[in-house]
């Protein structure tokens, strides 16, 4: 039988190959790592010897070493700077998914509320004073109608500058340009409408009333299936990071193997060492999605900033504008991706575990 050493009260073997956390508490110094190729038999047989003293002390001390200088998976390899990055990429995509959504809505509310309200009236003809003898005409039959409001007739200038993206500056020189009468309507106004487009085609069948409404609501199912691809980039991006944080787990666990095996001997629980790794995945994937948000918020004020500063124009579609407001919904992404990647790693750590057992 092997002799065993003797050892002062105070003191606790090291079993051969373990290398010490870097504290120690009650029990003594803490095991770090085995030699390879797995525990030995004289290391389980101290282990088993030990598991008893230590208890609570151990769970304790360990605890208090991987707050310090030594978590339980590393911060380089799969779940230190490479998945920092990772999550980094994705947190930018999914702010700017989350941001885009929000700046569709926006903008098309705005502009969606003043089509509905408002309505054109296009008075035609062959030359300019026919032109100005219908639209006297369609003034006054627009006057007698109740509910209509802020009735405006465009000057030729105003009609041409619609035109100059496509014709160019000399459109109004060899074009009768029709003219533009705009007005607003309230209930009372869009109940009296079929009776104003009769009134109106007496006239003429040249002047004619848009209530905008069919560009209304093409506009308002383009938005929202805008706004519904946005979200689905989100989820996807959510569950890609999910997937990454399972495989980055099991790799953790594979690589750290040993330390796991020693852990399980000197009382370490399931419960703990998946806590342990899902507050450490908790962390990496904060950071990374500090620096993602912070990225895509630098992306979103450079385009807002070189859009004013290019006078980007639009003509016939919202204009998209940031706000302190946009940056809003960003602020969901580092709370989504940590929940979501760390809960995910907790599960896949108990079920690994649950299966090597």
């Amino acid at each position: 039988m092997s002799r065993r050493r003797k050892r002062s009260p105070g003191a606790q073997s090291q079993p051969p190959g373990v290398a010490p956390i870097g504290g120690a508490g009650p029990a003594g110094p803490l095991p770090r790592a085995v030699s390879p190729g797995g525990p030995k038999p004289d290391d389980l047989a101290v282990a088993e010897k030990a598991a008893p003293e230590a208890g609570h002390d151990f769970i304790a001390a360990f605890r208090r070493a991987l707050s310090s200088a030594s978590p339980l998976l590393p911060e380089g390899g799969a779940t230190g700077a490479p998945m920092m990055a990772v999550i980094a990429v994705m947190s930018a995509l999914a702010a700017l998914a989350l941001a885009g959504m929000l700046i569709i809505a926006i903008a098309t509310d705005r502009w969606t509320d003043d089509l509905a309200e408002s309505m054109t009236v296009q008075v035609k003809g062959v030359s300019a004073s026919e032109i100005e003898e219908r639209t006297e005409a369609a003034l006054a039959v627009l006057a007698e109608v109740d509910g209509l409001t802020d009735i405006r007739v465009r000057t030729p200038e105003e009609a041409a500058a619609l035109l100059r993206p496509w014709l160019g500056d000399a459109a109004g020189a060899y074009l009768s340009i029709p003219a533009l009468i705009d007005l607003k309507a309230d209930a009372r106004g869009r109940e009296a409408l079929p009776a104003i487009r009769a009134n109106l085609a007496a006239i003429s069948p040249g002047v004619t009333i848009d209530d905008h409404g069919k560009w209304n609501a093409s506009l308002t199912r383009a938005a929202r299936r805008g706004q519904l691809l946005s979200l689905g980039v989100f989820v996807l991006i959510t569950g890609a990071a999910c997937a990454i944080a399972a495989f980055a787990a099991r790799a953790g666990l594979a690589a750290n193997a040993d330390v796991i095996a020693i852990l399980h001997l000197v009382g370490a629980t399931d419960d703990f060492i998946a806590e342990e790794v899902q507050r450490r995945f908790f962390v990496i994937c904060l950071r990374g999605s500090l620096i993602g948000v912070l990225v895509a918020a630098a992306a979103m004020f450079m385009l807002t900033l070189g859009a004013q500063v290019g006078g980007a124009e639009s003509y016939f579609l919202p204009t998209f504008e940031t706000s302190p407001v946009t940056f809003a919904p960003m602020t969901l992404v580092p709370i989504t991706i940590c929940l979501a990647t760390s809960l995910t790693a907790r599960l896949t750590v108990l079920r690994s575990l649950k299966e090597a057992l």
